[in-house]
């Protein structure tokens, strides 16, 4: 049995309701990467000001969202998301390397 994999939009939904439920609403996603298995959301404070660090916000790992699984894996901090890619990837099967991206074409405000 096929199960359908989830469309950008929806991905976002999903993702959009973790940040606002896991940051008290404080927080809204930033900026998207597109990735053949799925997104990588990132997410900052909506006070969110380049040139005050006040207003920055701690402890956001980007979020993976696997678009055939429907599986969210939270990242990390601890060392560059590259790091967190690298040990996903490796995970999955070769053939969900090769897959053509869905864009998001979203236009990010942070990263």
């Amino acid at each position: 049995m096929k199960t359908e994999s989830i469309n950008y939009k929806q991905a976002f939904e999903i993702v959009s309701k973790w940040v606002e439920a896991a940051t008290d609403g404080a927080a809204e996603i930033c900026n998207v990467e597109d990735k053949s298995y799925g997104w990588v959301f990132y997410y900052q404070s909506k006070n969110y000001d380049q040139n005050d660090i006040s207003t920055y916000l701690a402890g956001n790992a980007p979020i993976i969202f696997d678009r055939v699984s429907s599986e969210i894996r939270i990242t990390g901090t601890a060392f560059n998301i590259d790091h967190y890619l690298k040990v996903y990837e490796a995970t999955l099967p070769q053939t969900r390397l090769i897959m053509s991206p869905e864009p998001s074409g979203f236009k990010g405000k942070c990263k």
